[in-house]
């Protein structure tokens, strides 16, 4: 969520509240706390509150200013707000007892949204401040903090802010911690590119966390007639375009994660030029069949969600594994009713032969090899002219049906590998401004499909671009006739906006979320079937919105409620696309 998300009307509520917990009206805070739906987060507008209140503001606004210059702003900004909330409300309860019901409060409110906001979790649980955040909040409710890591254990400790000390203390005890864990050292100006890197990160957390601190610095602050307080949003100094460095960065950042490139420089520049552009300016698709090189430059944060994507793979054996007897059961009944399909529409296939029709494109073989087979012949045989493209939704919104999704998309593939029509399966996800679309296994690697376990959960989901991504792989296919199914939620969800388009009538910019990803997903939809390809979806269990996949593709979607009507559901669906191609 952006600064321009939080509503005037909210942006009120949180400086009013803020200005009554400090006793004093008129000022400018130097933060303000919402919860992820944009509404002002009551305990911590109080808690800012109270820090005015209890400390020096002049030695309070020194210590904001002094943080506010690093390049790692955000994440000192939450861990700093974490000691504070401590001590303000050590300082402040002594007066005011109902503030522990408050604070309690406040503390289950914060995983009641974790657990409501699953496309949010897997950003959030690599955030050191989600960490440091969840580990307060389970002491809070009388839990142990919940962290393994030695390093934010102690890190953690020190957080424990005193409501003995002054402000001069806090501060003097903050730079101790920041210079301590962080190296930084105030006044020094901090020129690393991967602090640049680690705090766009954490900027990119941050947005999803339960509960967000906005800095003032960030919205324009007046009064109206009446004083109370207006704050409207203004461009913050780390909106705009990355810098050329900053998108190296990422996109060594997306290598690492996620595999080598599939293409080669050149090549990926001009696919890239071709699918990123309209409603997509300014992102990037990276294509990746996940094989690396090495991981001996690999960082310990990308270290940790390499071991977290390998821990989920083996999870997903498992799964069907230990379900074996059951999706066996499910591919030859879906294989089956394929077969049936195929039976009903016999297609002609074409031999090379010493007589039939000329083929003008052989020719040359009879000049320059004295090869004779410059003919066609025409037989009638089962397997249709057929190729299908699987390409499963990987977003974060996914992270509590992983095992699912892959186990599905396994019997499919395997289903149709059986039938012998060439099968291409891949994911999606976005992350950093890139649609990562990872391909486990090409039309001609039928021994390769059990990559699908390899399925992992992360980031958001820019559906329309992963669509024309799609149509890129599916250039390669050996088969007149195209079918694309995506396993999906019907959900379109990305961090990167809609540029302004004057023209259709949008002169600001948009978030890819709601009317107009649905709109931009339909819209790639109907250009894929324009240019002959069938695209049908499958929704799994209760996620996502049915009318949305209506919207999106129109009657050529199923719902699986229950994995039992999997075969049934798909096998169906299929039946109706084989139809429409003979």
């Amino acid at each position: 969520m952006s600064s321009t998300d939080y509503g005037i009307p909210a942006q009120r509520r949180a400086l009013n509240i803020i200005w009554t917990a400090a006793g004093e009206y008129g000022f400018e805070p130097a933060f303000m706390a919402f919860t992820q739906d944009g509404q002002p987060d009551l305990y911590m507008d109080s808690i800012i509150g109270y820090v005015r209140k209890w400390y020096d503001s002049g030695a309070m606004q020194e210590l904001f200013d002094t943080i506010g210059s690093s390049l790692m702003r955000e994440t000192f900004d939450g861990i700093l707000w974490i000691g504070l909330e401590n001590c303000a409300f050590e300082r402040e309860v002594r007066e005011r007892p109902v503030l522990s019901e408050l604070r309690h409060s406040c503390a289950e409110s914060f995983f009641e949204q974790q657990f409501t906001k699953s496309r949010q979790q897997w950003m959030a649980q690599n955030s050191l401040v989600y960490a440091l955040q969840s580990a307060r909040w389970n002491t809070v409710l009388g839990k142990e903090p919940g962290l393994v890591n030695p390093w934010e254990k102690k890190l953690f400790q020190e957080l424990a802010f005193s409501g003995d000390w002054d402000a001069r203390q806090i501060a003097d005890h903050a730079y101790s911690v920041l210079r301590r864990y962080f190296r930084f050292i105030p006044g020094r100006a901090e020129r690393s590119l991967l602090l640049l890197f680690k705090n766009r990160l954490s900027s990119f957390t941050s947005h999803i966390l339960p509960s967000r601190m906005m800095r003032a610095e960030d919205l324009t602050f007046a009064r109206d007639s009446s004083g109370n307080g207006i704050i409207t949003a203004r461009k913050s100094r780390n909106a705009g375009l990355f810098s050329a460095a900053e998108e190296e960065n990422n996109r060594i950042y997306i290598q690492n994660c996620f595999g080598l490139p599939l293409y080669n420089m050149e090549e990926s520049s001009r696919i890239e030029q071709l699918l990123c552009s309209g409603r997509h300016q300014d992102c990037h698709v990276y294509f990746t069949d996940g094989q690396r090189r090495s991981e001996e430059n690999i960082t310990g944060q990308i270290r940790e969600t390499l071991r977290g994507a390998q821990a989920q793979a083996e999870r997903n054996r498992t799964h069907y594994k230990e379900k074996l007897h059951f999706y066996e059961n499910c591919i030859a009944r879906l294989s089956q009713q394929i077969r049936n399909a195929l039976l009903v529409y016999p297609q002609p296939s074409r031999v090379a032969g010493r007589s039939g029709q000329i083929a003008p494109e052989q020719i040359w073989r009879a000049v320059y090899l004295n090869d004779e087979r410059i003919f066609t012949e025409k037989f009638e045989e089962e397997q249709p002219d057929l190729s299908v493209d699987l390409m499963l939704d990987a977003s974060a919104s996914r992270l509590q049906s992983q095992e699912t999704i892959a186990a599905q998309a396994y019997v499919i593939a395997r289903s149709l590998h059986l039938c012998r029509i060439p099968v291409q399966v891949s994911s999606f996800l976005s992350l950093r401004g890139y649609t990562v679309i990872r391909r486990f296994c090409e039309y001609n690697e039928m021994e390769k499909d059990d990559r699908i376990f390899d399925y992992f959960a992360a980031g958001w989901n820019r559906d329309g671009l992963a669509l024309r991504g799609a149509g890129q792989l599916m250039q390669d296919s050996p088969a007149k006739n195209r079918l694309l199914i995506i396993l999906t939620d019907a959900s379109p969800n990305d961090d990167r906006k809609i540029p302004p388009d004057r023209a259709g009538g949008h002169p600001l910019s948009r978030d890819y979320s709601g009317e107009a990803g649905i709109e931009d997903t339909s819209s790639e939809v109907r250009a894929l079937k324009k240019s002959g390809v069938q695209v049908m979806a499958v929704l799994n269990g209760e996620d996502g919105s049915t009318e949305a996949a209506r919207r999106i593709y129109g009657d050529d979607f199923v719902r699986i409620e229950n994995i039992r009507h999997l075969s049934d559901a798909v096998g169906t669906l299929l039946q109706k696309k084989i139809e429409r191609f003979f």
